[in-house]
């Protein structure tokens, strides 16, 4: 048997990781891509360890990677992946016990992950090594809803989380991992805003970015005396007042987001399955 070596992050030059990473994901089904920029931008996002993620080397040659999260006393897999040729030869379930040694070392209670839920190969495989389906998270389109009369205004990370935080608690909402008010101090590249109707009323914040001429929101919620509903009216009317089309990423099945969302017949674009691996 071939002796492989596990190398971290900290250790190989960010040009050969991100090389790497765009080789194994090129034909993933969730496609991805990335550059020096936006490698940086997810570490910095998702609270990615370069210290506990690995390279997994076979004969001296990269074969594998793990990019590690850790929160508190939780961890994530936020990707794995597998060079094509070495694909279904044991490779995977080797990173993923590697994955579990780390974060029992670093002291975590339970490690995340996100599958595409079509893809029943992947699933299974976790499912092998002791992972359970906790939920789904979809991302869909909106484009049924919208009311003319509302605007955004600037405000502060910390303004909006703390907005997040209270709206969490009344709505019992469990965000996924990108998307948690205490992550918000991380996200330089968006636009926190309070939303105010004609009469100034505030009804709620949003946190959203945009690329071209879509509008993807992070994250967004009532103020105490306006609803869901109305919030994702308004959002919707802003959007389409500046011709764009308003994307809503990974939101969990459960969130009182998605439940007011279906009420406007959400367009599906993907679901992925959160599962986690409980260490304690």
């Amino acid at each position: 048997m071939i002796e492989s070596v596990f190398r971290k992050l900290d250790e190989l030059s960010k040009v050969d990781v991100v090389n790497l990473l765009n080789v194994i994901f090129e034909d993933y089904a969730l496609r991805m891509q990335w550059n020096l920029e936006s490698f940086d931008r997810d570490v910095h996002e998702n609270s990615i360890s370069m210290s506990d993620s690995f390279v997994m080397e076979m004969k001296g040659e990269p074969v594998g990677i793990v990019l590690l999260s850790f929160r508190d006393k939780r961890a994530r897999i936020d990707l794995m992946g597998v060079i094509p040729s070495f694909r279904r030869s044991g490779i995977g379930f080797q990173m993923v016990d590697e994955s579990v040694k780390i974060c029992k070392w670093k002291g975590s209670d339970s490690v995340v992950l996100e599958v595409l839920k079509k893809d029943s190969r992947a699933m299974g495989f976790y499912r092998k090594f002791g992972f359970r389906e906790r939920r789904d998270l979809i991302t869909f389109f909106l484009r049924k809803c919208g009311k003319n009369g509302y605007t955004l205004k600037k405000t502060t990370p910390d303004v909006v989380m703390e907005k997040a935080l209270c709206t969490m608690g009344k709505y019992g909402r469990q965000p996924e991992w990108q998307r948690e008010p205490s992550n918000f101090s991380r996200l330089d590249l968006y636009n926190f805003d309070r939303i105010v109707d004609e009469s100034e009323r505030e009804i709620g914040y949003c946190v959203w970015g945009q690329k071209e001429d879509v509008m993807y929101i992070v994250d967004c919620g009532p103020s105490e005396r306006a609803d869901f509903h109305e919030v994702l009216q308004a959002i919707c009317g802003i959007a389409k007042g500046n011709e764009h089309l308003l994307l809503f990423p990974t939101v969990p099945e459960e969130d009182a987001l998605f439940k007011a969302a279906e009420e406007f017949e959400p367009e599906i674009l993907l679901v992925q399955t959160e599962m986690i691996y409980k260490l304690h």
